[in-house]
């Protein structure tokens, strides 16, 4: 008796540390309709398909073990696919590797950066790809070689560090390819019931700053002699009828060669039981090399309907556009589905 009560034990525990090893398939299956139109001048360029929109199409692994003593190593490997298309790439989004406890969080490789985070947060159409949302243009959205270390909430603060290398080659008296494109960001957070508040800063050293103008092709708007800056700040309120939200980025960069934008966008949504209503509208400028500011505008409308906790059927359109000397416009119109799994 004593004998099976031992080996009941030596399997309970067996199985209990099997329990503490996890690993998790995700995923996203986004495709919509999509007519993209962009104009310049007066010469318009129009192109149709589907594509994602909602979401970017992905296909990840999660992963944590229990090391003990509140300790747990953590994974995450996530990479974007093309369910439209014959035979994709699978380009890599996240992928790190670290440790969290009580001390909070250290990740290791590809994570989003800090002004993502604040931008993405106080968007109410959720980072969609669609025209008319200016909060992200100037902002990378992931960085790769990143160390980044999270605090634990405090009342409902937090915050972080990322450091990223370029991992450039070493040279010159003082070392300054190699330093080009390291980057160092702080973010702080505070939520607390229907109020989120998030600030974000930004250097990447030797970096030029580029803007994609409404319309337009992205362009260089400064040199890389001088380390490029950005900040944004956000805030959401929850209402319970309504979620508000905006958010402020500014970035500039260059030493004789100078460029900066700023942005400024504001966003609805509003629960209505299966669907929800999203707005936002946006306005900016920006300087090329020194020019006078180039004022930016836009919006966007969106509509999503939940057939299940995991299916969305979504419609969505925006329009941006630039007031320069050769004003440009970008408009789109999408409609799709977007499952979970």
């Amino acid at each position: 008796m004593k004998k099976s009560l031992i080996a009941l034990a030596v399997l309970a525990a067996s199985g209990a540390s099997f329990a503490q090893s996890t690993v998790t398939l995700y995923g996203v299956a986004d495709l919509g309709y999509n007519t993209d139109e962009k104009t310049v001048g007066t010469v318009a360029t129009k192109t149709t398909g589907l594509t994602s929109i909602l979401s970017g199409s992905r296909l990840g692994f999660r992963g944590t073990e229990d090391l003990g003593g509140g300790l747990k190593a953590n994974f995450v490997m996530e990479y974007a696919v093309q369910p439209d298309e014959a035979a994709t790439s699978m380009a890599n989004r996240q992928s790190f590797v670290g440790l969290s406890g009580g001390f909070g969080s250290v990740n290791l490789g590809r994570q989003y950066t800090q002004i993502h985070g604040v931008q993405g947060t106080f968007d109410a159409n959720g980072n969609a790809t669609a025209a008319g949302w200016l909060g992200g243009g100037t902002s990378t959205v992931r960085q790769s070689n990143a160390i980044v270390y999270s605090t634990p909430s405090f009342s409902g603060f937090s915050a972080a560090v990322e450091l990223g290398f370029a991992e450039a080659a070493q040279g010159g008296a003082n070392n300054v390819t190699g330093n080009a494109g390291n980057t160092t960001a702080f973010g702080l957070n505070y939520a607390n019931g229907p109020l989120t508040v998030k600030a974000a800063s930004e250097t990447i050293k030797l970096a030029k700053l580029s803007y994609t103008a409404p319309g337009a092709a992205s362009a260089d708007l400064s040199d890389a002699l001088a380390s490029r800056k950005a900040t944004s700040i956000g805030a959401s309120y929850d209402l319970g009828v309504a979620k508000v939200m905006a958010v402020s980025t500014s970035a500039k960069a260059g030493s004789s060669d100078k460029g900066e934008v700023k942005t400024s966008n504001f966003g609805v949504s509003v629960p209505m039981g299966a669907i929800t209503l999203n707005a936002t509208v946006s306005n900016g400028k920006y300087i090329d090399s020194g020019a006078a500011s180039v004022k930016t505008n836009g919006y966007q409308v969106g509509a999503n309907y939940s057939l299940s906790k995991r299916t969305t059927a979504y419609v969505l359109m925006g329009e941006g556009k630039n007031k320069a000397t050769t004003a440009t416009k970008h408009e789109t119109f999408a409609m799709g589905v977007r499952h979970t799994f």
